[in-house]
C-alpha cells in the first residue's frame, strides 16, 4: 500500500468567486515509504498547493488523497494523525520560529502531543542532534541570534520533534549562502538515510534535484507532466525547456558536447559520469 496516494486530485482557491483559480487539475500519484521524491515545475505550478494536501492543510476540490489508506477528506479521518505522520517543513520556515530559547520552540510540538518532560526532552535532544545542533550548546540561546542556516535547521528539528513518518520540504535552501545551502542539504540527505524518512522536496535546483532525490514528479499548469527516475525525466531536456525548467548543469554540458559531435552518453547527471564519459569519447577518437 502506498504511503500517500492523490487520485485525480484537482484543488480549486475561491471556487465559485470571482477570484476562482484552478491550481491542480486531475493529478494521480503515489508515494511509497523509503522513497527521496524531488517536486519539480515553474513558479505556478502548483507544488505547493500539491504538498500541502500531503498532510491535510488542504482538501481536494474534487479527488482523494490518501495518507496511510487514510481519506483526508472522510469527515471520520483524525487530521491531527495525519500532520503527525506527515511533516512539513515551508519556505523560509525560521518565519515560524516564535520561542525564547531553542529548546522551546522544539519542545512546543512534542508538549502539545502531551510527552511528560523526560519525553520532550528526549524528542528535542534527538530533533536537535538529527540535524547538527548542540542542545547542551543551543538550547538555552534565542533562535533570534543563530545564523540563518542555524536557525533554519532548527525549525526542521521543530518538526522533527513530532516523529514524522514524511518529511516534506518547500525549498529549504532558499536565500540560505553557499556554506547554508551545503549544510542543509546534505542534513536532509543524512536524515532520509539514518532516520529513514521518506523525504519529499520542492527545489528549483535541478542541480539539487539530481544529487538528492532519486525520482522527480513534473508538475506544469497545475497538472502531473512527468514522473519517472531522474535519468529519466532529465533525458526529456527539451520538454524540461518548453516549461521554462532545464536539466543540471553536468547534463547541460555534456549535451552541448554531444551537439558538437563528441560522443558522450546525453544522460550523465554527475561529475564522476561527465568525467568518465569524456575520457571515453576522446580516447575513442
Amino acid at each position: 500500500m502506498a504511503l500517500i496516494e492523490c487520485e485525480n486530485l484537482s484543488h480549486v482557491y475561491l471556487k465559485g468567486s470571482p477570484m476562482e483559480t484552478v491550481a491542480l487539475t486531475g493529478v494521480t500519484l503515489s508515494i511509497d515509504t523509503g522513497e527521496f521524491v524531488g517536486i519539480l515545475g515553474p513558479t505556478g505550478s502548483g507544488k505547493s498547493t500539491l504538498i500541502q494536501h500531503f498532510n491535510a492543510l488542504l482538501r481536494p476540490t474534487s479527488g482523494v488523497v490518501r495518507v496511510a489508506g487514510v481519506a483526508t477528506n472522510d469527515p471520520k479521518a483524525d487530521l491531527r494523525a495525519i500532520r503527525r505522520r506527515v511533516g512539513l517543513v515551508f519556505q523560509y520556515p525560521e518565519h515560524q520560529l516564535f520561542e525564547e530559547t531553542v529548546y522551546e520552540d522544539v519542545a512546543f510540538g512534542p508538549r502539545n502531543l502531551g510527552l511528560d518532560e523526560e519525553g520532550v526532552r528526549e524528542r528535542v535532544d534527538d530533533a536537535l542532534r538529527s540535524v547538527g545542533i548542540d542542545g547542551s550548546k543551543f538550547g538555552q540561546r534565542s533562535p533570534f541570534s543563530l545564523s540563518g542556516g542555524e536557525m533554519r535547521r532548527v525549525a526542521i528539528a521543530g518538526v522533527l520533534a513530532m516523529s514524522p513518518q514524511v518529511l516534506v520540504l518547500d525549498e529549504p535552501a532558499a536565500g540560505l549562502d553557499p556554506q547554508g545551502k551545503v549544510e542543509i542539504l546534505n542534513r536532509i540527505r543524512d536524515l532520509h538515510t539514518s532516520r529513514h524518512l521518506t523525504v519529499i522536496l520542492i527545489t528549483h535546483s535541478m542541480d539539487d534535484a539530481a544529487q538528492l532525490t532519486r525520482r522527480l514528479i513534473v508538475l506544469n499548469k497545475g497538472r502531473l507532466a512527468m514522473d519517472g527516475s531522474v535519468r529519466e525525466v532529465f533525458a526529456r531536456a527539451e520538454e524540461l525547456r518548453g516549461m521554462g525548467l532545464g536539466v543540471p548543469a553536468i547534463t547541460e554540458l555534456v549535451q552541448r558536447l554531444r551537439r558538437r559531435g563528441l560522443s558522450v552518453r546525453a544522460d550523465a547527471l554527475t561529475q564522476d559520469e561527465a568525467q568518465r564519459t569524456i575520457k571515453e569519447a576522446l580516447a575513442w577518437n
